[in-house]
């Protein structure tokens, strides 16, 4: 965890102003006094997650190693809840072994909270995770929101009441007049229209969702013509407090809105809720239209959904919908016309998106497709999940996950990527395309998740297939995926033979980004081989192949590092360092924790050839902290791993173990652009 993280970057902002609310507030400070599991629990629309994120702000002092929201309404398989937490954490699920072990091992001397939003459907997934964490974390708080409690040991259940309503106004009629104020400029709360407002929020019992749904009708019919389409509503409803009237209450409130909805909005709204996480403009045409609601009738009726609050307009162009209105919409959307028409253009939206960042891997647009796939993550797992459920689309979603393969492995996302790649080559066995496609994708995950081994079976499955098919470029890459793991196998004569086979055939028909791939690694397999010369050459020319990209990042980041690389083999420890202060800002910028694990380190050992043993002890233990996030420490290879022995034990036994452990913790203590900045010697890193 980096300890840059802190709860104002972390907790989404307020897009509208917080009302009332002191009570729970103050419950929720309470029960964390008494037990480190608290769970807010009550109908969809109550006000959990806001409640939620105020207090974190609140209790935002008592945890001095930040707060961590974790939104889970996207999230349905249960096996990436670990991972989505990790991400949320600024993690990356790139080591082979469990993503909840890492998460235990980094929480474990920190003081945080971690917020578990919307965890209903999850319950059980959600209930075992919070166990584990805080049985091995004590510093660790959770505070869940969920329509039932985790009923766990120690848990603390606060259920959410409505708003209060009173003869004289209550939480609930201030919520009322601030979103009517949202809603119409200039509306006041007065003497003479309070009684009205405080009927109307009577009929709606207190639930925020259905206030606000209810204010957002000011915009075309007055207070009094409010209350009488309500009353009209609700009359069967009848009173009391009884959770069953709410959850009756609430339903009847969305109703209503959808009912004055336009026949056209209707349906746009019930195709909408195919979407997980959010989407833009463009999103909902692509999906949504055809012959009964052509592309301009989709905008048309997405500005008049928004208009009444059912999508919610996000600061970056998208459009979000709340659980609720979103599960109304898909109760809809069962009753008016067939599901899974829908739900495969959803998939083809998703999976042209995904071409479209596959192409421009290695490419100036590639950092702009990476933030894209990275805002698209919910909506890219309901996709697979559609794929990798519905008999008959397995083929299509490896050729999904196919595409994602490039982002993954720039964001060292290697455990969500073997999850899927994985999981549709359980569901596709004979020998298609897709599969030998696959095969490799996933091989070459695992070589970087110290799992070289395990990858060797699978690119040789994909070489068979490739060639059986006589598919050159796939042969070349599996080839070359086998060049690789021979490689951190240390088998040099065998990485040798796979990376020039594959080179002969890549150098006629492989595309451009596969020849800078092989170029790299090729490079580095030299560099490990002692041709360090033969190495520098490699890196050069897949620079070269790289003029046309002279904005492209993550590529010539790793190219740097074989470089330097090179360099230290070659005894040239100031090369090295300048390669290696050079790429670190690449790498931060990318976001690649893996790639600045590897320079942390390898400018370390620099740092000890110089004999400036304690900036070498600083860097080691940023080396030695990260890697527990982001990935296999020294890229799992075993004569890396000797020069390392080395070189720390020369460090300590020239500083003495105290100073040594001084220095280590130090550069364990500092955060990653802190840690860049002492790398690149800035003046202002601590």
């Amino acid at each position: 965890m980096d300890r840059a993280w802190r709860p104002q970057d972390e907790l989404p902002e307020e897009a509208t102003a917080f009302v009332g609310r002191t009570r729970e507030l103050g419950a929720v400070r309470a029960a964390f006094e008494r037990a480190r599991l608290v769970t807010l629990t009550g109908p969809g629309g109550v006000g959990k997650t806001r409640i939620a994120m105020r207090s974190a702000r609140e209790l935002a002092g008592d945890h001095p190693d930040g707060v961590c929201m974790v939104e889970l309404s996207g999230v349905r398989d249960g096996a990436l809840l670990a991972d989505t937490v990790a991400m949320s954490m600024g993690m990356r699920d790139s080591m082979a072994v469990p993503t909840i072990d890492l998460l235990v091992e980094c929480l474990r001397a920190r003081r945080c909270l971690l917020i578990l939003d919307t965890c209903e459907h999850l319950v059980a997934d959600c209930a075992a995770f919070a166990m584990t964490v805080l049985r091995a974390c004590p510093g660790v708080r959770v505070l869940v929101t969920s329509r039932q409690p985790l009923d766990l040991p120690g848990e603390q259940v606060l259920a959410v009441p409505p708003l209060e309503v009173t003869r004289s106004g209550g939480e609930a009629v201030e919520l009322f007049a601030a979103r009517a104020r949202d809603a119409l400029p200039g509306f006041t709360l007065t003497a003479a229209n309070r009684d009205v407002v405080v009927l109307l929020c009577g009929r709606l019992d207190g639930i925020p969702l259905a206030i606000e749904l209810a204010a957002v009708r000011l915009r075309t019919l007055s207070l009094e013509g409010l209350l009488k389409r309500l009353d009209d509503r609700f009359w069967l409803l009848g009173d009391g407090p009884s959770e069953t009237v709410r959850h009756q209450t609430l339903r009847t409130a969305i109703g209503w809105s959808h009912e004055l909805c336009t026949p056209p909005e209707r349906l746009l709204w019930a195709r909408l809720s195919v979407f997980a996480g959010g989407f833009d403009r463009a999103m909902a045409e692509e999906v949504c239209a055809d012959s009964r609601l052509d592309r301009e009738a989709v905008a048309e009726c997405l500005a008049g959904l928004a208009g009444k609050s059912i999508v919610q307009r996000a600061a970056d162009g998208r459009h979000l919908m709340l659980d609720t209105l979103r599960e109304y919409g898909a109760a809809w959307l069962k009753e008016v016309e067939p599901v899974q028409p829908l739900r495969a253009r959803h998939r083809d939206c998703l999976a042209r998106l995904a071409g479209r960042a596959a192409a421009a891997w290695l490419t100036d647009d590639q950092d702009r497709w990476l933030r894209r796939l990275d805002a698209e993550r919910d909506n890219v797992r309901a996709a697979l999940e559609f794929c990798f459920t519905v008999p008959g689309e397995e083929r299509a979603g490896l050729r999904l996950a196919a595409s994602l393969w490039s982002g993954w492995l720039c964001r060292s996302r290697f455990t969500e990527g073997r999850y899927w790649l994985d999981r549709g080559l359980a569901a596709v066995t004979g020998p298609f395309p897709e599969r030998a496609d696959a095969l490799w994708r996933s091989a070459y995950l695992r070589t970087n998740q110290g799992e070289s081994p395990r990858a060797m079976p699978l690119a040789d499955e994909a070489l068979r297939l490739a060639g059986r098919r006589g598919d050159d470029i796939g042969c070349g890459r599996a080839l070359r995926t086998l060049g690789t793991a021979a490689t951190f196998m240390g088998d040099a004569g065998r990485a040798g033979r796979c990376f020039d086979e594959a080179l002969g055939i890549l150098l006629v028909r492989g595309p451009r980004e596969d020849l800078i791939m092989l170029r790299m690694l090729r490079g580095f397999h030299r560099a490990k081989s002692g041709a360090s010369e033969a190495a520098l050459a490699e890196c050069d020319e897949a620079l070269r192949l790289l003029e046309d990209a002279p904005a492209e990042v993550w590529a010539r980041s790793w190219i740097a590092y074989v470089k330097a690389l090179a360099h230290w083999f070659l005894d040239d420890v100031d090369g090295c360092a300048r390669e290696l202060r050079t790429v670190l800002a690449g790498f931060r910028r990318v976001q690649d924790l893996v790639g600045l694990t590897n320079g942390f380190e390898l400018l370390g050992w620099v740092y000890a050839r110089q004999r400036r043993y304690a900036d070498g002890a600083v860097l080691l233990g940023a080396a030695a902290r990260f890697p527990a996030q982001v990935g296999v420490p020294r890229l799992g290879d075993p004569a890396l791993e000797d020069l390392h022995r080395e070189l720390e034990g020369r460090a300590r036994e020239a500083l003495g173990p105290d100073r040594f452990a001084e220095h280590f913790e130090r550069g364990m203590a500092l955060t990653v652009d802190e840690t860049v900045g002492f790398a690149r010697d800035d003046p202002r890193a601590p």
